[in-house]
C-alpha cells in the first residue's frame, strides 16, 4: 500500500473511532495531553488524602489516627505521588496539548511514542500503588536514603516496588522529553525560530533537557539499590565496603534539577498569562529566555546543598553554597520581569492572573528561605526539621501548583470550548492562598523550634501544639479549595459559557484556531514573523501571520499547500490521526517485565514477549517517523535527532554507574580487594577489537545506504551483527571464567553491573540491526521514499546507537581493565 493510501486509511479509521476505545488507541497529542492532565489530577486527589491524614495525625500531641508504620507509608507515598505522578505528568500534559499548537504544528514528531509515554506513566503509577496489596508500600521517605532502604532495615517489598516503579516512570519521562525536543526543533511553523516560540514552549524546551539529563542518575541509583536488595551487591552497604553517600549524590543530582523540572514550565505559564491580562508585552523577553536557560544549567550544580550535614569536604560545601546562592539571581530577575510587565498595565484580575500573583508572592518567600538554607551553619541548625518541609512546599506549591491552576483556568476554554466560572475560580484562589499560608508558614517556626520532619507524633510540652493545629486547619482549607476547583470543572463542562476561539484576546498561535482545535490543529500552517503572531487591536496581527488559520469546524483536516512544507504537514497529520493500541500494549509489556523482577521470572518473560511483539508490529507495519528522510539542507532525520537526545541521557546513566565504581574503588584503597583474582586484560582487549571493528562496518552500512548500494548494505549489516554477537559471546565466556560472581564484594558488584548494563545495550543494538537487515532484504531499502543521497531515520538512528555502544565500551575498558 502506498504512503498516501496508508495515511488516508489511518485518517478514516480515526474519524470513525468513538467512545472509550478511541481514547485507548489515540495518538492525537491533544487527547494524550488531556489523558495526562486527567490522570495527574486523579493522583493529586489521592496525594491530598494522604496529606490530610498526616496533618490530622499531627493536629494534636500523641494522636492515634494512624500507627507509625502506616504514617511512614503515607508520608512516603504522598511525596512520591506529588512529584512523580502529579507534578511532572500534569506539566507533560499541558506541554503535550499546547506546544504543537503554540509552534504551529500539526502534531508532535513521534505520535506513537507520545501515546506510549502516557500509558507507561499510567501503568507505572498503578504498579506503584499495587504495593499496598503486597505487604505494604515504601516507608523510607520519597528520597529513601541508604542504608534505611536496604533489605536489613526494610525487609518488605515496598522499597523494591518503588525502585521498579521509578525505573518504569523514568521510561515515560524520557520518551516524552525526546518527543517534545524533536517536535520543537523540527515541527515549528514556517518562519518561527526557537526564540520566537511562546515562553511556555521555550521553558518546556529547556525543561526537557533537565529531564533528559536528570532522570538517568535516578535510574542508575535505583538499579543499584535493586541489585543490593535482591542480589546481594554492596553498592550502598557500608559494612561490606559500599558507601551510602553514593546514593545521596546520585539521588540529589536528580533531585535538585527535579525542583526546576517542576517549576520552569510553571514560570512559562506565568510568562504567558501576565502579559495577556496586563495588555502589555512581556518586559525583557530576551532576558527572561536567558534566565530560564541559566536556571536550567545551574540546576545541575547545586545538588549537594541537600548534603551539608553529611560531612563532605568543607571546600565542596562552600562551592555548593555559592552556586545555591547564585541561582537565586536569575530567579529574582524573572520576578522583576513579571512585576515590570504589570506595572502601569491595564490589569484584568481574572482567576488566571490571580494565581500568577499568588505564585509571585509566595514563591519569593520560598526563594528567600532557600537562600537561608544555602548558608551552611544555618543549614546545620535546621536540617531535617520542619523548616525544610516549609521551604520545599513554599517553592513547589506556589511555584508549580499555583502555576498549573493558573494555566488550567487560562487554557481550559481552548481545550473544551467553555470558560471556567470566574467566581468559583476566585473562591478557589483565595481558599488556596489562605489555606497555603496557614498550612506551611507555621512550619518555618516549628522548624526553628526544633520539630524534626518525618515524625508521626510529638510530646505535649514542646510548644508545638498550636502551630500544628493551625497548620492542620489550613490543610483542610487548602484541600477544600481544590474541591471547589473540581466542582467548577464538572459544572463548566456541562454548563460553562461558550468561549470562542480567543476569549482572552491573547496573541500566541494556540488562539488562532477553534476551541477546541480540530484534529489537524490548523486549516493551513501559519507563516510567523513575530513572537506575538496575533498581536493587534482585535487580536488579528495580519503582519505577523500569513497562510490562514482555522476559524471554524469546516476548516478541520485541511493542510497547508505548497512544496515540501505542505507535504510534510500532510504526513504528520496522517500519523497524528492514527488509532492504534500498540503503544498501550508495549507499555503493558514494560510493566509486566518490572512486575516479574519482583521474583516472578516467568512474568518478566511474558512481558518481554508482549513488548517485543508490540514493537515488532509497531515498526514492521509502517512507521512514518522511522522512514522519514532528513529535510533538505539538514543532516539529521527526526528519528536520528531523537536518537541523539536519547543517547545524551544514556551518557548520564553510564556516567553515574562509572562514578559509583570509581568512588568505591578509591574508598577501597587496595584493588582488587584481597582474595579476589585480578582481571585478565588479553581476552577483553581482543573482544574490544571486535566491537570497534563492528563500528566500522556499521558506518560502512550507512554510507552504502546513502549511495543506494543495497547489496553492500546487506553485507555490512550482516558483518556488524556477526561482530556484535561475537562480542556478546566473548562477554559470556569471560563471565563464566572470571572467577567471581555478582555478589562477591565490590569487584563482583561493580564489574558485573557495568558490563551487564553495556551488554544489555549491545543486545538491543543487535536486535535493531537484525530488523534493519530484514527490511533491507524485504524492500531493497529502508523506507517508503529515500532521496538518492539521503538516509532514512531508522538507518541513521541505528548507526548512531551502535557507535554509542562502541564509545561506552571504550570508556568501560579503560576504567575497569586498564586503570
Amino acid at each position: 500500500m502506498s504512503t498516501v493510501a496508508a495515511l488516508r486509511r489511518r485518517r478514516e479509521a480515526a474519524a470513525g473511532a468513538r467512545g472509550l476505545r478511541s481514547w485507548v488507541t489515540t495518538t492525537d497529542h491533544k487527547r494524550i495531553g488531556l489523558l495526562y492532565i486527567g490522570t495527574a489530577l486523579a493522583y493529586l486527589l489521592v496525594a491530598l488524602v494522604f496529606a490530610l491524614t498526616m496533618r490530622t495525625q499531627l493536629a494534636a500531641p500523641r494522636a492515634g489516627i494512624v500507627d507509625p508504620g502506616a504514617y511512614n507509608q503515607i508520608f512516603t507515598m504522598h511525596g512520591t505521588t506529588m512529584i512523580f505522578l502529579f507534578g511532572m505528568p500534569i506539566l507533560s500534559g499541558l506541554a503535550n496539548y499546547l506546544v504543537p499548537l503554540q509552534i504551529g504544528a500539526r502534531d508532535v514528531a513521534f505520535p506513537r511514542l507520545n501515546a506510549f509515554s502516557y500509558w507507561v506513566y499510567l501503568f507505572g503509577g498503578l504498579f506503584l500503588f499495587s504495593s499496598f496489596l503486597f505487604g505494604g508500600a515504601i516507608d523510607t521517605g520519597w528520597f529513601s536514603y541508604a542504608p534505611l532502604n536496604q533489605a536489613a532495615f526494610s525487609p518488605h517489598d515496598g522499597v523494591t516496588f518503588w525502585t521498579l516503579a521509578l525505573a518504569v516512570l523514568g521510561v515515560s519521562s524520557l520518551a516524552g522529553s525526546i518527543n517534545l525536543i524533536v517536535t520543537m526543533l523540527r515541527e515549528r511553523a514556517p518562519g518561527m525560530t526557537l526564540g520566537m516560540m511562546p515562553l511556555f514552549s521555550i521553558a518546556t524546551f529547556v525543561n526537557q533537557f533537565l529531564i533528559l539529563f536528570a532522570i538517568p542518575s535516578l535510574t542508575a541509583a535505583v538499579a543499584m539499590l535493586y541489585l543490593d536488595r535482591l542480589y546481594d551487591t554492596v553498592f550502598f552497604r557500608a559494612e561490606l565496603g559500599g558507601d551510602p553517600v553514593i546514593w545521596q549524590h546520585l539521588f540529589w543530582f536528580f533531585g535538585h534539577p527535579e525542583v526546576y523540572i517542576l517549576i520552569l514550565p510553571a514560570f512559562g505559564i506565568v510568562s504567558e498569562i501576565v502579559p495577556v491580562f496586563s495588555r502589555r508585552p512581556l518586559f525583557g523577553r530576551t532576558t527572561m529566555i536567558v534566565m530560564v536557560a541559566i536556571i536550567g544549567g545551574l540546576g545541575f550544580s547545586v545538588w549537594a546543598h541537600h548534603m551539608f550535614a553529611v560531612g563532605l569536604p568543607t571546600y565542596f560545601n562552600a562551592i555548593m553554597a555559592a552556586t545555591s546562592m547564585i541561582i537565586a539571581v536569575p530567579t529574582g530577575v524573572k520576578i522583576f520581569n513579571w512585576l515590570a510587565t504589570m506595572w502601569n498595565g491595564s490589569l484584568r484580575f481574572n482567576t488566571p492572573l490571580l494565581f500568577c500573583c499568588g505564585l509571585i508572592a509566595f514563591f519569593t518567600i520560598g526563594g528567600l528561605t532557600g537562600v537561608t538554607l544555602a548558608v551552611v551553619p544555618f543549614n546545620w541548625q535546621v536540617t531535617d526539621t520542619y523548616y525544610v518541609v516549609a521551604h520545599l512546599h513554599n517553592v513547589l506549591i506556589p511555584g508549580s501548583v499555583f502555576g498549573v491552576f493558573g494555566g488550567i483556568y487560562y487554557w481550559f476554554p481552548k481545550a473544551t470550548g467553555r470558560l471556567l466560572d470566574d467566581g468559583l475560580g476566585k473562591v478557589h484562589f483565595w481558599g488556596s492562598l489562605v489555606g497555603f499560608g496557614m498550612t506551611f508558614l507555621p512550619m518555618y517556626v516549628l522548624g526553628i523550634l526544633g520539630m524534626p520532619r518525618r515524625v508521626y507524633t510529638y510530646a505535649p510540652d514542646l510548644g508545638w501544639d498550636t502551630l500544628n493545629l493551625v497548620s492542620t486547619v489550613g490543610a483542610f482549607v487548602l484541600v477544600g479549595s481544590i474541591v471547589v476547583f473540581v466542582v467548577n470543572v464538572v459544572r463548566s463542562l456541562r454548563h460553562g459559557e461558550r468561549a470562542g476561539p480567543n476569549p482572552f484576546e491573547a496573541w500566541t498561535l494556540e488562539w488562532a484556531t477553534t476551541s477546541p482545535p480540530p484534529p489537524a490543529n490548523f486549516a493551513a500552517l501559519p507563516v510567523v514573523t513575530s513572537d506575538r503572531p496575533l498581536w493587534g487591536p482585535q487580536g488579528g496581527g495580519e503582519d505577523a501571520v500569513a497562510g490562514g488559520t482555522a476559524t471554524g469546524d469546516a476548516a478541520a483536516g485541511s493542510v497547508a499547500a505548497g512544496g515540501a512544507a505542505g507535504a510534510a504537514a500532510g504526513a504528520t497529520e496522517g500519523a497524528g490521526l492514527e488509532q492504534t493500541g500498540l503503544p498501550a500494549l508495549a507499555a503493558l509489556g514494560i510493566v509486566l517485565i518490572a512486575a516479574g523482577l519482583l521474583g516472578v521470572p516467568l512474568l518478566s518473560v511474558a512481558g518481554a514477549a508482549v513488548l517485543l511483539a508490540a514493537m515488532a508490529r509497531w515498526v514492521w507495519a509502517g512507521w512514518p517517523e522511522a522512514e522519514e528522510p532528513a529535510p533538505p539542507g539538514q543532516r539529521f532525520t527526526p528519528l536520528g535527532l531523537g536518537m541523539l537526545a536519547f543517547l545524551g541521557s544514556e551518557v548520564v546513566l553510564f556516567g553515574a554507574l562509572i562514578y559509583a565504581y570509581v568512588h568505591l574503588r578509591m574508598k577501597a584503597m587496595i584493588w582488587p580487594p584481597e582474595g579476589m583474582p585480578p582481571l585478565d586484560i588479553v581476552f577483553p582487549a581482543f573482544n574490544t577489537a571486535l566491537l570497534l571493528l563492528s563500528g566500522v562496518t556499521a558506518e560502512w552500512a550507512m554510507l552504502s545506504f546513502r549511495k543506494g548500494a543495497s547489496r553492500t548494505v546487506r553485507i555490512a549489516l550482516v558483518a556488524t551483527i556477526a561482530l556484535g554477537t561475537a562480542f556478546l559471546a566473548g562477554q559470556a565466556y569471560e563471565y563464566v571464567h572470571v572467577g567471581f560472581g555478582l555478589s562477591d564484594g565490590l569487584l563482583g558488584s561493580a564489574f558485573f553491573t557495568l558490563t551487564g548494563f553495556h551488554g544489555a545495550h549491545v543486545t538491543g543494538g543487535v536486535m535493531l540491526l537484525v530488523f534493519m537487515l530484514v527490511r533491507v532484504v524485504r524492500d531493497g531499502r529502508l523506507g517508503f521514499a529515500r532521496p538518492p543521497a539521503g538516509t532514512t531515520g531508522m538507518m541513521q538512528a541505528g548507526t548512531y546507537y551502535w557507535h554509542f555502544v562502541d564509545v561506552v565500551w571504550l570508556a568501560l575498558f579503560v576504567v575497569i581493565y586498564l586503570l
